[in-house]
């Protein structure tokens, strides 16, 4: 069913899969750019329909800092570009209109205001139509200013826009029904919360109530998503979220509407969305991080091709970014946003050695294989992948496995020559007879000083699989990787505590890992303390102090997760031309910026 025809309002679309709408941060002030034509370009072969991400009606409701706009006429000649290369790729092209300011909440506003803010949306649908689109989806979600009235829990008004559901529900109607009356051909879909997941917020219930209005009211289609701010876990579900998490809302929506449905987030795998459609839970499948990783997706589908890249949800360059204020990108297709940059090939082929079969190493390899370089990849190791073998182990992280599948595959794509259980010494990396040489050997463990009168392990020892004897377990050091590692010594039924000398755990993790992370520690009764500096460890026992009064832990054994340092094995190499140094090796960073790193190394060698 995935390749079947479908319909929304008056546009006939070939196949059930829809690219959903994603900030991208690739426009220049609104305007689009040349990154973001070709970032539609590459995305929208094979799909029957892209939504290009949530344009701004109006400045104030302009949240992302290099977002899209549809706010003035003088946006329409780049709008253009986007829906012209769209149609060129065989899809239909839809554009969301949005706004969104977190500054506001619905009482700030006059009646006039709301009005005038309608209007907004009803001159942008205009817009969208002279741009050439087929569509529009109206964003009624995540929080953003419309679904800020739909909510009881935010809209405090006492006017016809707030109080009871009818008026929670006008500011919305009023924009479906103004685009409508203005432009009676052009399809309309409503993106939509089944749920805001908060106490008090907009419920399943209402949601369902509010279909059937949007449909009376001339709504072509349901995007159903869900979600606010608060709780974006669920419409950019990470890895800590079981698949198919807004199923049953979009499932109950479906029943009392007779206008398509698009299911949305983390939707697993082409056999779970086939069965999606052919339970009739939903009319079409809405995919956005997926796309953005593998942006051929839909193409292998319909050429019943396997090697399927699918998003393995870890939001740390797609969201993180974005929210940064950066442009897209994706730990497993750094070329996001840079498709012409990447497509370069050399016409001066060199034999080249990469030192280290890491994330970055990997990476480097194939990137320099793929531009046309000859390369011959060493790991010391009896396998590839470096830390991502590590830090797959935690629960709800197996999805990173995925990555050293991907790179594997394409070194073997690229030709790429890999020896394992190959140490290179520093005598030998001077006597080998390539062009250029890149080392990627990665990090070491930091070590500290610790009066201890036991042998502590380090993370990595652990999630390697040599797990403490003892039952009662201190982590030294609250970052993601001590957190992680409680996490997996705690599942296993050991007492952990874990000990963070800076007065909060987890500064540098993305806040939605971060919330889930924690939430599953305090159901494991992991004890977490902060602003705590160890002075020994002795006799079973860990002494601390904290905010100046001294306490004890009981310990069996301690486990040490305080980062890593770059290995320096080749430092003295650093300085000649032949030597390129990437990834933890040079900087330590996270997966991301290590393949991100290994990849822009083609584009300077």
């Amino acid at each position: 069913m995935l390749l079947k025809e479908g319909k929304i309002g008056n546009i006939k679309l070939k196949n059930r899969i829809i690219m959903l709408p994603t900030v991208t941060n690739l426009s220049n002030e609104g305007f689009v750019s040349e990154r973001e034509v070709e970032y539609y370009k590459r995305r929208s072969k094979g799909v029957s329909l892209v939504i290009v991400g949530a344009s701004y009606v109006n400045k104030l409701g302009k949240f992302f800092v290099n977002q899209i706009g549809i706010d003035d006429d003088d946006k329409i000649q780049g709008l253009r570009k986007l829906s012209e290369v769209i149609h060129q790729n065989g899809a239909q092209a839809a554009i969301q209109l949005a706004m969104h300011n977190p500054k506001y909440k619905p009482s700030d506003f006059t009646k006039e205001q709301i009005q005038g803010f309608v209007q907004d949306f009803i001159s942008g649908a205009i817009r969208a139509k002279k741009a050439g689109f087929d569509a529009v989806e109206l964003h009624f979600a995540h929080g953003w200013f419309v679904n800020q009235f739909l909510s009881p829990d935010t809209n405090k008004r006492t006017d016809e826009y707030g109080g009871n559901f009818e008026g929670r529900t006008k500011f919305a109607l009023d924009i479906l029904r103004g685009v409508k009356k203005a432009l009676p051909d052009m399809t309309v879909i409503c993106r939509i919360n089944g749920s805001d997941f908060t106490d008090g917020g907009f419920s399943i219930e209402e949601s369902v109530r509010f279909a059937k209005l949007l449909e009376y009211h001339g709504a072509d289609a349901l995007d159903i998503s869900g979600g606010v701010s608060s709780t974006s876990e669920y419409h950019i579900s990470p890895m800590g979220i079981e698949d198919k998490p807004l199923i049953g809302i979009a499932k109950r929506i479906k029943e009392n509407v007779t206008i398509p449905v698009i299911a949305v987030d983390k939707l697993g795998s082409v056999y779970d969305w086939e069965k999606i459609l052919e339970d009739g839970i939903a009319d079409f499948i809405g995919i956005a991080r997926g796309l953005i990783g593998d942006p051929d997706l839909a193409e292998k589908l319909i050429k019943g091709q396997e090697d399927i890249r699918y998003c393995i949800h870890c939001n740390q360059a797609c969201i993180a970014y974005i929210q940064k204020g950066l442009s897209v990108s994706c730990m497993i297709n750094p070329e996001v946003g840079r498709e012409k940059e990447f497509e370069v090939k050399t016409d001066k082929p060199l034999n080249i050695a990469v030192i280290g079969g890491g994330p970055a190493g990997m990476s480097a390899a194939k990137y320099l294989a793929k531009k046309g370089h000859n390369v011959t990849l060493f790991e010391k190791e009896n396998k590839l992948g470096g830390q991502l073998n590590v830090a797959k182990v935690p629960p709800h992280k197996q999805e990173i496995g995925k990555v050293i599948e991907y790179l594997e595959n394409d070194l073997k794509k690229y030709n790429v020559k890999v020896h394992l259980n190959k140490k290179i010494s520093l005598n030998e990396i001077k006597e080998m007879p390539y062009d250029k040489i890149v080392i990627a050997t990665g990090s070491k463990p930091a070590k500290i000083n610790l009066d201890a009168d036991i042998k502590p392990y380090t993370a990595i020892e652990v999630l390697e699989g040599n797990i403490p004897k003892g039952k009662d377990i201190a982590i030294i050091g609250g970052g993601l990787t001590g957190l992680e590692t409680a996490e997996y010594l705690a599942e296993k039924g050991k007492n952990v505590t874990v000990l963070e000398m800076k007065g909060e755990v987890g500064e540098e993790i993305y806040p939605m890992v971060k919330k889930l992370l924690l939430n599953r520690l305090k159901e494991l009764k992991v004890d977490i303390i902060t602003n705590a500096l160890i002075k020994e460890i002795s006799g079973g026992k860990l002494m601390y102090t904290s905010k100046d009064t001294y306490k004890v832990v009981k310990v069996e054994d301690v486990v040490l997760a305080i980062g890593n340092l770059p290995d320096t094995e080749f430092e003295e190499l650093k300085n000649e031309n032949r030597y390129y140094f990437i990834g933890d090796c040079k900087t330590v960073a996270s997966a991301v910026e290590a393949i991100r790193d290994g990849a822009e190394l083609s584009l300077i060698v």
